[in-house]
Formats: structure tokens, C-alpha cells, sequence
């Protein structure tokens, strides 16, 4: 009968300490850190696109567990802004066969069929418009490709990106 109360005793400190240290987690959790009355800061207003990049994808030599790892080679890309049109025209080159990029594999590479992506202004946000594919999907830049930005203070710029030249 002894060893029952000790073992009883024994599991209801065990539940107390349990359910303190779970309000004590709780009020900690729930209470804040922050003073008040904190200066607010104005939101970016930047809807920049800064730069533009463009990948040719394709089946690389290598493979694993018998699929092929896809290699990409980035394309060179100079860039004319033009701010009142909002604007951007790229003259894309691409680059010398070299390493698995081969001159077969380098001879496939199109307009269409190319991944773009591009740096935007500081918590800006980006979306496609007219039909443009989203970022990181395969483009036809033969036609020209709208995208909206969407700076963090809500100002909205719809930019064309549009080739002007392409070197092969």
C-alpha cells in the first residue's frame, strides 16, 4: 500500500509540473516582446525590373537512376530600358558550344522555348499579364511578354519585355 501512495504522490507532481510549465509556455507565447508606439516606416515603392535573365534547358550526358539530369546554359543578355514606354528590349546572344552544351544541342536553342526570370525591386511581387507564361516556365520570346509589378505599397507597373535581337 505504501509503494501505491509513493508511486500516486509521485505522478501528481508529475502532472503539476506538467501543467505549469505549460501555462508558463503559454503566457510566453501569448505576451509580446514589442514596445509601442513604434516608428512606422513608409512600404517600397520601388516596381523595378532590374535585370533580366535567360536559360536554355535540356537533357544533359548524366544520368540518374536512369532519367536524364537536365543542365542549363544561361544566355547572354544586354538590356535597354526605356521608362516611359515602360520597356525593356534584349539583345540575347548565345554562348559558344563547350562542355556537355554541345554545337548539336546549341544549334535546338530558339526564342521560343526559353525560361526567363529577372530581379525585381525590394518586396516587389510579379505576375504575368495578356497571356505571358509565370516566371520559370518556357517562353516564346518572339512575342513580346508582359508582366505586372506589384511594389510592397500596392503602385503597380505593367513592364513589355520584347527581343529585339537574337545572336546565334
Amino acid at each position: 500500500m505504501l509503494n501505491f501512495n509513493l508511486n500516486r504522490n509521485f505522478m501528481k507532481r508529475q502532472i503539476k509540473s506538467a501543467v505549469f510549465l505549460g501555462l508558463l509556455c503559454i503566457v510566453t507565447l501569448f505576451s509580446s516582446c514589442l514596445k509601442k508606439d513604434l516608428p512606422a516606416y513608409p512600404l517600397w515603392d520601388g516596381t523595378n525590373i532590374d535585370n533580366v535573365y535567360l536559360e536554355y534547358r535540356y537533357n544533359g550526358a548524366l544520368n540518374y537512376n536512369g532519367s536524364p539530369i537536365v543542365e542549363y546554359k544561361r544566355l547572354t543578355v544586354a538590356k535597354t530600358v526605356v521608362d516611359a514606354t515602360s520597356t525593356i528590349n534584349l539583345v540575347v546572344t548565345v554562348p559558344d558550344a563547350n562542355g556537355s552544351f554541345t554545337a548539336a544541342e546549341r544549334d535546338k536553342v530558339t526564342q521560343n522555348g526559353l525560361i526567363m526570370y529577372f530581379d525585381v525591386s525590394t518586396a516587389a511581387s510579379v505576375a504575368p499579364v495578356s497571356g505571358s507564361p509565370k516566371l520559370g516556365e518556357l517562353t516564346n520570346l518572339a512575342v513580346p511578354q508582359k508582366y505586372e509589378v506589384t511594389a510592397a505599397n500596392g503602385t503597380k507597373k505593367t513592364w513589355t519585355i520584347t527581343v529585339t535581337s537574337f545572336i546565334k
